[in-house]
This record gives C-alpha cells, sequence and structure tokens, in this order.
C-alpha cells in the first residue's frame, strides 16, 4: 500500500495480512506459494466468488476509541467467533469506519485475516485521495477516476450484517487464548500486572500506530513518567518508511526517553520472533498485534489491545487505557 496498491487493484501475496490493502479500495487477499508460482506465469489465480458480510459501524467514536478496538468488538460477535465469516468477503462500512485515516481503516481490512475473511474492504473515498497524494505523490486528478463504480450496489445482498454503535465502546482487549475473547477493560475484574508490552506489527506498526504511541508516551514524560520498571516495553515500525516517518517526527527521541527499545522495522514478536516474545508460561504480554493464538508470541499470556493501551499500560505497568493528557497511575 506504501508503493503499489491502486484502488481497484486485484492483488494477492503470500501473507494471510495481504487483505491490508484493501484499505484503499483493493480486493486483496492472501494465497499458498503454488498459486503464487502459477500466478507468476498465468497472470491468473482460481478462485470462487465468496458471500458478502457487511460491518457497519455508526456513530462517533468516543477519544481514546481506535479501529483495534472496532475489530475486538467484531472478534467476539458470535457469528464471526463460531467461525461462520471464514472465506467470506468482509465489507466494513458506516460513519465510524468513513472517519478513520486510511491507516487505521488498514488496520480493520488488515484484521480479516482475524475474522477468517477471505478479504476485507472499505469504499475508497477523498480521504483516499488524500492519502495517495500525500504519501505516494499521485495527484487527485489521476486518483478520483480510480474510484468511480468502486462501491456496493444499492441494492446488495449480504450474508449477514453485523452493526453496532461506535459511541458505546470502551477501550477494550483480548484475553490470551483467541482475538475472539474481547471484553472492555473495564470488566477485567481487577488489575492484570503486565511483563512486557510490545508495539509493533503490520497491523499496529503504521505512522498513525506511531502517533498514538507517541502521544501517549509525551503524555508521560510531560508528567514525569516513564515505562514502569517491571515492563519491558517495545517498539518496532512496519517498514522503513515508518521508521523514517518516526524521525522526522522526533518520535525515537521520545520513545527512548520514555523508556522503550526501538527495533529496526520487521516482522516480529507477533511471529515469535524477537524481542518482545514471552519467556514463560506467567509472564504476562500486552500487546497491538493481530493475534494471540497459544504459543503464537511465546509461552505466555498475551493480551491484545489498541495501540494507546499498550502504551498507556507499558507505563502503568498493568493493563489500562489511556484518555489523552491522562496517563493511568501504577
Amino acid at each position: 500500500m506504501e508503493a503499489h496498491a491502486l484502488p481497484g487493484h486485484l492483488i494477492i501475496g503470500s501473507d494471510s495480512h495481504t487483505p491490508h490493502a484493501g484499505a484503499i479500495g483493493c480486493v486483496a487477499f492472501g494465497v499458498g506459494t503454488t498459486a503464487i508460482f502459477n500466478s507468476w506465469l498465468t497472470k491468473d489465480v482460481r478462485i470462487r466468488v465468496p458471500a458478502s458480510v457487511l460491518v457497519r459501524i455508526n456513530g462517533q467514536k468516543p477519544p481514546g476509541i481506535t479501529a483495534k478496538d472496532f475489530m475486538l468488538q467484531v472478534l467476539r460477535y458470535p457469528y464471526v467467533k463460531d467461525g461462520h465469516a471464514i472465506g467470506k468477503l468482509v465489507e466494513y462500512a458506516g460513519e465510524a469506519v468513513e472517519a478513520l485515516s486510511v491507516d487505521e481503516r488498514a488496520t480493520m481490512t488488515n484484521m480479516a485475516a482475524e475474522v477468517g475473511a477471505f478479504t476485507g474492504i472499505v469504499r475508497p473515498d477523498e480521504r483516499v485521495v488524500e492519502y495517495l497524494a500525500r504519501e505516494r505523490g499521485l495527484t487527485p486528478e489521476k486518483v478520483r477516476p480510480l474510484l468511480e463504480g468502486l462501491s456496493s450496489d444499492h441494492d446488495a445482498q449480504w450474508e449477514t450484517v453485523i452493526e453496532f454503535d461506535a459511541a458505546q465502546l470502551e477501550p477494550m482487549v483480548a484475553l490470551p487464548g483467541d482475538p475472539g475473547n474481547g471484553v472492555f477493560i473495564s470488566e477485567l475484574g481487577g488489575p492484570v500486572q503486565v511483563d512486557i508490552a510490545y508495539a509493533g506489527s503490520c497491523t499496529a506498526g503504521k505512522k498513525s500506530d506511531m502517533d498514538m504511541y507517541a502521544a501517549v508516551f509525551r503524555d508521560a514524560l510531560e508528567q514525569g513518567r516513564r515505562v514502569h520498571p517491571d515492563v519491558k516495553c517495545y517498539v518496532q515500525c512496519g517498514s522503513q518508511e515508518v521508521k523514517r516517518y518516526c524521525e522526522e517526527m522526533g518520535y525515537l527521541e521520545i520513545f527512548q526517553a520514555v523508556g522503550a527499545v526501538f527495533i529496526e522495522p520487521s516482522c516480529g514478536a507477533c511471529i515469535n520472533a524477537g524481542p518482545g516474545v514471552s519467556y514463560d508460561r506467567s509472564t504476562v504480554t500486552i500487546s497491538a498485534i493481530n493475534r494471540n493464538f497459544p504459543g503464537r508470541s511465546g509461552p505466555g499470556q498475551l493480551y491484545l489491545a489498541s495501540p494507546y493501551t499498550t502504551a498507556a499500560s507499558a507505563i502503568a505497568g498493568r493493563i489500562a487505557a489511556w484518555e489523552p493528557g491522562l496517563v493511568p497511575t501504577r
């Protein structure tokens, strides 16, 4: 999406999170290595057109609520958690989705993999035009014609519709074992002490994610706070382009000052590799990655959360939500 994808493209990749590019209106999906090889020779990939599911998120989200919270809410819906969305095309729509940045929309299309979907997509709009102009230097005059026809028919038939009000959401986490184990932080029932906070991955290593980590850590520094002494905190960008953005914004200095360790861009703890992986069964990790299946990121207990919650928990030493200007106490 940083360099190649355009609205209307059909994209295949050998990674389950290829649907990332659905954030700008691509039909992007993962396939096996044999299908990739065959596509190089034939320029074709054989698929059966899947049924479609609509996820409509209405209303205006409260401050501190992110696309990750949207997805943790979607993933705990019985239709999704019971496997009925497997292999389906999921379209994300509604006022709250339209208000998201392209990076945040990419969190949702990326996590179509956790839904079990064939792919995820958001109807491209002026935010996509602005994104491609800013990030890729493409003129609006070149991009707008690409958006024509890239919307669902007014009489489209959906296998099911999942609908909720963003205004009713609170910061969420997914309990260890499955991304569908979502609960509001207020429902945890007591403090959950944290050993590791991992801020990164393809889902949560984008520019907007770095903005969120930096916002929390900047608040902490202004209040004389740093990463809790009992917590190891790691920040990892999703690409070299995002790292350059962090350098330009002064984020690397913020991360260092607050006591977080910056890791070079790569796949990391989300594939059980490198810093951020838990070291024994009792280790508790709060992480902004996309999945927390047993053993996915070490043998410990892995809670999924938004970038805001991950950073706030690193400061507090326990799972905690963040409110702008207010860093949770230890």
